[in-house]
């Protein structure tokens, strides 16, 4: 963890939760109109899925074969599909389960794909876009789960977060591998 903090710190980074700059949601293909609250808690979410994550487009393009080299075009068509865009005040460091570390100034997190409850997950730091897998698991099932998300989402999504285990506070537990639904 120290070496992480000293690699934000000579990248210039914060470390610390910041505000949001700008937060949208564009669901069904419309944008969505979020309360200040509303911004805030998905902007929390969205720092909290990327913040650790598996493989990623830049530092193990392997992973990904030929598809590590669509990333921008990736962003592009998410941008106009269902997705959650944010773009943080202070960028911050995601961190790969298999090593490296990637600065994140914006975020982009799709939703009602056909094959996942949450993702794909791209990050953009300066010119650089990048595809991640295995984020955040419990934040994504948190996000997709929002209460105030699911009148907008399809059903399938409030099947699913009926069925998760939530602690005293209400957060989403780490449910059976067999209910649990697909994030990126």
């Amino acid at each position: 963890m120290k070496a992480l903090l000293l690699l934000a710190t000579a990248l210039g980074l914060a470390v610390a939760p910041a505000a949001a700059d700008e937060v949208s949601l564009q669901l069904g293909g419309r944008p969505v109109e979020l309360s200040a609250p509303l911004r805030e808690r998905l902007a929390t979410l969205a720092r909290e899925v990327l913040r650790r994550c598996g493989p990623n487009t830049t530092q193990q393009p392997g992973n990904f074969g030929l598809a590590a080299y669509g990333v921008e075009q990736r962003w592009q068509r998410l941008l106009g599909e269902s997705r959650l865009r944010v773009v943080f005040a202070e960028p911050f460091v995601s961190e790969s389960h298999l090593g490296g570390a990637l600065g994140v100034s914006e975020a982009l997190i799709g939703l009602e794909h056909p094959r996942l409850l949450v993702g794909p997950d791209l990050t953009r730091h300066g010119t650089a876009y990048v595809e991640h897998l295995e984020c955040g698991y419990l934040a994504s099932l948190e996000l997709a789960c929002l209460a105030e998300l699911q009148p907008r989402l399809p059903a399938r999504y409030s099947e699913a977060c009926a069925r998760l285990e939530r602690d005293a506070q209400g957060r989403i537990v780490m449910p059976p591998p067999l209910i649990a639904p697909s994030c990126s």
